[in-house]
């Protein structure tokens, strides 16, 4: 069993709309970020991925880490991800195009999110969260 190691972002609308993003060649809607490069830190993979795949900058973004889960990827067969997630609570609701390998950019809300079929990290430990009202 392989695992990878990522670094992701629950990006939330002021009305509590939850950003997915589907990458080029998946059937899965899942949180932005993506995996952390040798030297790199959590925070700066989270930067760095954010900014290739949303124009979206983090500097001065206040970043609350919510904590990590291991489960199942889903685009990577006989792997184990482990997600270390931020929480980025915006005061705006951008129109996120997609960029580098993203093929589809999605605000998601909290009465149509099962028309999606997301990722096990997303679905495991954010969604019950953001269903909560805990974000």
């Amino acid at each position: 069993m392989h695992k990878i190691i990522i670094c992701s972002a629950i990006m939330v609308s002021p009305d509590g709309d939850l950003l997915m993003v589907k990458k080029k060649g998946s059937e899965y809607f899942q949180l932005p970020g993506g995996k952390i490069a040798t030297g790199e830190t959590d925070v700066e993979t989270l930067a760095r991925e954010l900014k290739e795949e949303l124009q979206f900058d983090v500097n001065d973004i206040v970043l609350q880490y919510i904590g990590q889960h291991s489960t199942q990827a889903v685009n990577e067969a006989d792997t184990i991800v482990r997600g270390y997630i931020y929480l980025i609570k915006l005061d705006v609701k951008f129109p996120f195009p997609p960029q580098a390998e993203l093929e589809e950019v999605q605000w998601i809300k909290k009465d149509n999110w099962q028309n999606y079929q997301l990722a096990h990290l997303a679905k495991e430990f954010v969604v019950p969260r953001w269903l909560s009202g805990e974000f």
